[in-house]
């Protein structure tokens, strides 16, 4: 049952109610003291509605009102009319709306506030100006508040059954409420993120993604999380880079203390092969949410990306340990070690994601490396892992991609070009990665990688001495 708190008035009659008052003391309220009123988009002024719960707050004083216009002489005879703040205490009542102390306060509170929106705009300084939305926020039934904030809950735990739960109980707030904007942009980020999390095709999962951020733009022209959705599915599905730069910059507008909007696109100017910039961007967004694990696990990879293992590792190896059922800490740990050579590590953590995403394909090629190991050591392990891929590969349970690195990391140039060409033409997933992934640093200068990248949409990176 809603609470008095989450009432809606719909109309100048119910808010005089509320008071006590008539509706021209609550009229002049709003115009000259900063009564929280809000007007229905696109309909006669008149048309208004308020929440409870904020014009108790503005009785209370809590929250910083416009500044006071200045009284007329009727309005100051009649200013007596204000409700009584419920204490007998005097300092309290020097908050209220048009007391000196009141009008102090309430100087700080807008300078403070002032800053706050200079600094998120600071954010997003290079790239224009932030666009600042007059909306009205929606306010849903708290039934289906309930479900969208427990599927937010879900999407964070970045687990296969966590991301199923969380699009369930989505489908379920949509369904009882097809109005909810915010509903669906979070239904399209789990419908993006199951894919990566579980073992659900992307031909299933990012068309749906689409589908529901596009319902959030059309019900809400302004909602940021629709269009950060949006330039998710435009990167990893589309390939429309360009177009899902420019939908990552509109939502950053629209939002710019959106930690998972930088998050997401820190990544993807990872993937493009940018150092400086995804750094930036996953520091806004680690600042923005200093709790996300995601976050901590995914400024360690672009930290490698940008040549510094060391701290990358400093972070890693904590996190794995304090969150031994998150996949992303052993599969970046693994990609480090692997890079490195130390094959008794490499081979721990990938069994390890491999477990912890459940997938059978990747632990039978764990089993086949650790036997390799044992019997030629890192050489040994790489020529294990690549017959066990490529078997795998034959049964459609592990991408060309895959295959391509470890021919590679093994000198099989040909093979490794071959794989990657296979891959294209699949049009896996996973060759995104071609540009940065450490395993094909020996064919950076082979024509025939170069315009692999290139046809991928990517700068080929420079090579040393050419």
């Amino acid at each position: 049952m809603a609470s008095r708190r989450d009432r809606r008035l719909n109309d100048w009659k119910e808010i005089a109610a509320f008071f006590g008052r008539d509706e021209r003391t609550v009229r002049r309220w709003e115009r000259q003291r900063g009564l929280p009123v809000h007007r229905i988009s696109g309909g006669a002024r008149n048309l208004v509605f308020a929440y409870t719960d904020e014009l108790e707050q503005w009785l209370r004083g809590d929250s910083a009102a416009p500044a006071e216009a200045p009284l007329t002489e009727t309005a100051a005879a009649e200013s007596d009319q204000m409700p009584r703040v419920p204490s007998a205490d005097a300092d309290r009542a020097s908050q209220m709306p048009g007391s000196r102390r009141y009008r102090q306060a309430l100087v700080i509170a807008s300078a403070v506030a002032l800053f706050a929106v200079i600094a998120a705009a600071g954010m997003v300084s290079m790239r224009g100006a932030p666009i600042m939305p007059d909306r009205i926020a929606y306010r849903p039934d708290p039934k289906v508040q309930d479900l969208y904030l427990d599927a937010v809950y879900y999407i964070e735990t970045r687990q296969a059954s966590g991301l199923n739960r969380a699009m369930q109980l989505l489908t379920e707030a949509t369904t009882l409420d097809p109005e909810y904007a915010d509903a669906y942009a979070k239904l399209a980020d789990a419908y993006n993120m199951v894919s990566q999390f579980t073992l659900m095709p992307a031909r299933d999962a990012y068309p749906k993604a689409q589908a529901a951020a596009n319902r959030a733009i059309a019900l809400d022209p302004d909602n940021a999380g629709g269009y950060a959705a949006l330039a998710f599915a435009a990167f990893y599905w589309d390939k429309d880079f360009p177009r899902s730069r420019a939908l990552f910059e509109r939502a950053i507008r629209l939002d710019p203390a959106s930690a998972q909007t930088h998050h997401w696109y820190a990544l993807t100017l990872m993937v493009a092969g940018e150092t400086e910039r995804p750094l930036s961007e996953i520091g806004m967004a680690q600042e923005l949410n200093p709790q996300s694990r995601s976050i901590l696990a995914n400024k360690a990879l672009i930290l490698f990306h940008a040549g510094r293992a060391d701290e990358a590792l400093a972070i890693l190896q904590p996190l794995a340990e304090a969150e031994p059922n998150l996949r992303s800490p052993p599969e970046y740990l693994a990609t480090i070690y692997l890079d490195q050579h130390r094959w008794s590590d490499f081979l721990r953590e990938y069994r390890l994601a491999a477990v912890i995403s459940g997938n059978d394909a990747r632990r039978a090629v764990a089993d086949a490396a650790e036997k390799g190991l044992h019997e030629e050591g890192g050489n040994g392990l790489l020529k294990a892992m690549f017959s066990e891929q490529l078997r795998q590969y034959q049964r459609d349970r592990e991408p060309a991609y895959k295959v391509a690195t470890t021919a590679a990391m093994l000198g099989r140039n040909d093979e490794a070009i071959r794989y990657l060409e296979e891959s294209a033409r699949r049009k896996e997933d996973d060759l995104l990665g071609v540009r940065i992934d450490p395993a094909f640093k020996g064919l950076r200068a082979d024509p025939r990688y170069r315009a692999i990248v290139e046809t991928e949409g990517f700068v080929p990176a420079q090579v040393t001495g050419a």
